[in-house]
């Protein structure tokens, strides 16, 4: 069989590759065992890389119907399954990890006085941010080593 991705807590539980393959030249598909729901009901999990939207999708498919499957991975299935198909498709390599970190970010801005809350809270959801990357010299060598693979505006 294949790739198998188990829970820390409960090895009873797990996800493992039957199936995957590149769909067409901007999607990835991964196709996992077949598992039955809280109703009796049985399904299959697809993950889906969409390469020109840089984006991980979560199906769950049934017999006469397919449904998001997002909310129904763990977050802890979800690190290690994001991991192995971004290291599939190159987008890391196989001796990095992922890790997600909350930062805070302030902002002193002037604001025009004739500026309405409607359009100062748009410009807000709108603003993007970026991560100043340090030039590394010989003690900076580390920051060098860590890839910003995303930023979200969160604001």
């Amino acid at each position: 069989m294949g790739k198998k991705f188990t829970s820390n807590s409960i090895k009873e539980i797990f996800y493992e590759i039957v199936g995957e393959k590149w769909m067409d030249k901007n999607t990835y598909l991964i196709v996992f065992q077949t598992m039955t729901d809280a109703d009796g009901d049985e399904f299959h999990l697809e993950v889906e890389y969409h390469k020109d939207e840089d984006e991980i999708h979560y199906t769950r498919c049934y017999e006469d119907e397919v449904m998001d499957g997002t909310l129904y991975v763990s977050p802890q299935f979800k690190k290690q399954i994001e991991e192995y198909i971004l290291q599939k498709v190159g987008v890391i390599s196989n001796d990095e990890f992922i890790s997600t970190r909350d930062i805070s970010v302030e902002l002193k801005l002037a604001v025009p006085k004739d500026m309405t809350l409607g359009e100062f809270q748009e410009w807000l959801k709108e603003c993007t941010i970026e991560v100043n990357r340090l030039v590394p010299t010989d003690k900076e060598k580390l920051m060098s080593k860590i890839r910003i693979l995303e930023i979200k505006n969160k604001g």
